[in-house]
């Protein structure tokens, strides 16, 4: 093996993205306090780079930027260099990251900063291209800028500094006492996001389209609470074309990143396990809601796609897959229209590139990705075949091309095993056991569970990232909130009460790591951690969920099921904290919004009682989880050791020794019953549901009914200013 020309400090490190920069001729540093402290005793600037494994605008600055020798030589000369993967360390980046959006009014990745030696930030931007381009500066040109900037004009760049870290810090403040948000929050934020929905192919927005699913989370609890059909209306049409859309893997499951256009149609193709995570829970719930079986076949690919490429052997999850292959971004998952017809031949071809739209313009250069544009029926009333011949030409077809595929250079997965994003897998795979009834995904939740706990978790707290064999860096905000939800929901579906016992250690430590004593919220950087130059809070959503959110809902969750008043207070608290900023901007807030509606509804207690191997058992559970009941309390009496520790469970027993279900809702208890059927006839019916709700037909002919309504109008104003309109 040839020896690499340059090395740097990278090479000690684990992250396959640090690794990827071990040899480049930039003397990088890993963020630590060797880099700083070098940056403080020789006065010289810090230039931070931050990105992921999976990005692909990372990987193109590093090679057009960071292997170059002339390049590396600048920032060598003027400046301590430091490569973090914001993967690891979401709270450097989380920072930066604000720092940048007050400097510029925008952010992305590759995040490239420059701070003073004391870390405050002056200047930044993202990607920047060796020489003038893409209407930005050359690289080395910025380099000198901010170079003769620091060295000639210090003062200026110290006042410019303090002034974005007082903003920065400023934007943090809450409010420890007040009133809690208002429930009409709700609304509100789904009456602005139906004013940005896109009619026409879903989501928001008009240009590329993320899949957010957070936002489409609480449209889904504004639906079953209020039982208005615009939510659902915009949650089934944006789910629906995300499914059939590009952005969906539709040979093996899996979602990419996000689309590059309005139409769901070319995705980014990097794959993320947290957007694979959230989305699967999403359409669980979907399908818990409408029952439509779109929804809930995407969610068992989607899982199927976590368990298949996203796995490690000892039962954890890995962290992304990459866009990028040699061939090019994306070349892995796309098709010539030649290549298709070679490998099914002209009769199946035809049907299938009908079906997926796959053309011989193509839809990324000349090739295509696969997405779906016609659907069975009317291809098989074009083609004038049966339904069921059109079904076997489709899923033979995409076995075919998952072989040809497999053949091609497989995009590179990061291994890095992160405690967060596998909080949020082992919710997803939990809930997944208990709707789709797949036993594999419990088991894939409780190896999950067990892997973090056994190797994240000690008496000092969680720590983030596994890697080669490695634990390291301390847990961040989310690490503590995600793994806490997906303990709650692993056990109730398995009703093993180690989960609630680890989950009460997770919390505790979470409120003494985090809790802002003076204005409440969590912090997303624990005490334990080296401080950074402020400590911020981040209770609004972004790529992943609210930290601060998904803590508030499992601290009611938790405080429900165990009866400690500490932690549905702690969740009160938070809500009060931000209730100012959630009001200002309420669909910034979704994660927040949906915390709100679980503190404030009155849940719906189902009390399992008996041996849970019992087929009346199994049936019952089943039962529970047919309708969407987001705020819902599932526990099982199973000794006096729970009904101690559980007071919900307390006098519940088995009535003649046979399963047995004790259910409460809206403050009002039910006499027990013991089988499916009798716990449907007490359950609260859920919203009625509607299928086939998005008429695009119906809203074209709306909206073309107001426009010529607005029409003569404006015409009857000039008739009657212009006299035309007065009789004779």
């Amino acid at each position: 093996m040839e020896t690499p020309k340059y090395s740097n400090r990278l090479v000690h490190e684990t992250s396959p993205y640090l690794l990827q920069h071990a040899h480049n001729p930039v003397e990088w540093f890993p963020w630590g306090p060797e880099a700083l402290d070098k940056a403080r005793k020789e006065n010289k600037p810090i230039f931070l780079s931050i990105g992921y494994s999976a990005c692909h605008w990372c990987h193109v600055m590093a090679h057009e930027s960071f292997e170059d020798a002339e390049t590396a030589k600048l920032m060598n000369q003027w400046f301590v260099n430091i490569k973090v993967d914001r993967e690891e360390r979401p709270d450097v980046d989380a920072l930066y990251m604000k720092a940048l959006v007050e400097l510029t009014g925008h952010g992305g990745w590759p995040l490239s900063m420059f701070l003073t030696p004391d870390q405050k930030p002056f200047f930044g931007g993202t990607y920047y291209p060796p020489s003038k381009k893409y209407n930005r500066p050359g690289f080395a040109d910025v380099l000198t800028q901010v170079h003769e900037r620091f060295s000639g004009q210090h003062s200026e760049v110290e006042t410019r500094a303090d002034q974005i870290l007082t903003k920065l810090g400023s934007s943090q403040t809450g409010h420890a006492k007040g009133n809690l948000p208002d429930i009409t929050l709700i609304d509100q934020a789904v009456d602005m996001l139906e004013q940005r929905f896109d009619v026409d192919y879903g989501g928001f927005g008009s240009g590329m389209k993320f899949p957010e699913p957070m936002v489409y989370t609480l449209l889904l609890r504004h639906w079953q609470r209020s039982g208005t059909q615009p939510p659902l209306e915009m949650l089934d049409k944006s789910l629906t074309r995300m499914a059939e859309g590009g952005i969906n893997d539709q040979l093996a499951g899996g979602f990419h990143r996000y689309s590059t256009d309005k139409e769901w149609a070319v995705p980014h193709f990097e794959k993320m396990l947290y957007d694979n995570a959230l989305l699967a829970k999403l359409f669980i719930e979907t399908f818990q809601a409408t029952k439509q079986e779109i929804y809930k076949n995407t969610a068992s690919e989607t899982l199927d796609y976590v368990l298949n490429e996203l796995t490690s052997a000892e039962g954890a999850f890995y962290s992304s897959q990459d866009a990028d292959t040699a061939g090019g971004e994306g070349e892995y998952y796309v098709w010539e229209l030649k290549e298709v017809l070679n490998l099914l031949g002209p009769r199946h071809a035809k049907v299938f590139a009908r079906y997926y739209g796959v053309t011989s313009s193509g839809n990324i250069g000349k090739k295509n990705v696969l997405r779906i544009k016609e659907s069975m029926e009317k291809v098989s009333e074009a083609e004038g075949i049966a339904i069921f011949e059109v079904q076997h030409i489709l899923s033979k077809g995409k076995e075919t091309l998952l072989e040809a595929r497999a053949k091609r250079q497989k995009p590179a997965t990061d291994e890095k095993i992160i405690t967060a994003w596998n909080g949020l897998m082992i919710t997803a795979f939990s809930l997944g056991a208990s709707v789709l009834g797949e036993e594999k995904y419990l088991t894939a939740a409780r190896s999950g569970a067990a892997f973090i706990w056994d190797h994240q978790w000690s008496d000092a707290g969680l720590l983030r990232i596994y890697k080669d064999g490695e634990s390291k860096i301390h847990g961040c905000l989310d690490d503590y909130a995600y793994f806490l939800q997906g303990l709650l929901v692993l056990y109730e579906t398995s009703f093993e009460f180690e989960w609630i016992d680890k989950a009460r250690k997770v919390a505790d430590k979470m409120i003494d790591e985090f809790w802002d004593v003076s204005n409440a919220g969590f912090y997303i950087t624990g005490k334990s951690q080296a401080p950074l130059v402020t400590r911020l809070k981040n209770p609004a959503d972004e790529a992943i969920p609210s930290a601060n959110a998904i803590a508030v809902l499992a601290l009611v969750t938790l405080g429900r099921v165990t009866g400690k008043g500490e932690y549905q207070k702690k969740a009160e608290e938070t809500l009060v904290a931000y209730q100012p900023r959630i009001e200002k901007s309420p669909p910034a807030f979704t994660g927040c919004l949906s915390a709100l509606d679980t503190f404030l509804s009155s849940p719906t207690e189902v009390i399992f009682t008996g041996p849970k191997d019992h087929p009346a058992f199994k049936e019952m559970q089943a039962t529970v989880q047919e309708d969407y009941r987001p705020n819902k309390i599932l526990l099982w009496s199973e000794n006096e050791q729970t009904q101690k520790e559980l007071p919900l469970t307390q006098g519940k027993t088995a009535v003649k020794g046979e399963p047995t279900v004790y259910l409460c809702q809206k403050q009002t208890c039910h006499p027990p019953v013991q089988s499916g059927k009798a716990l449907t006839n007490i359950l609260e019916r859920p919203q009625e549901i509607r299928l086939n709700i998005f008429d695009l037909d119906k809203h074209a002919k709306e909206v073309q009914t107001k426009e010529q309504d607005k029409f003569l109008d404006a015409m009857g104003e000039i008739f009657k200013h212009s006299g035309l309109g007065s009789k004779k």
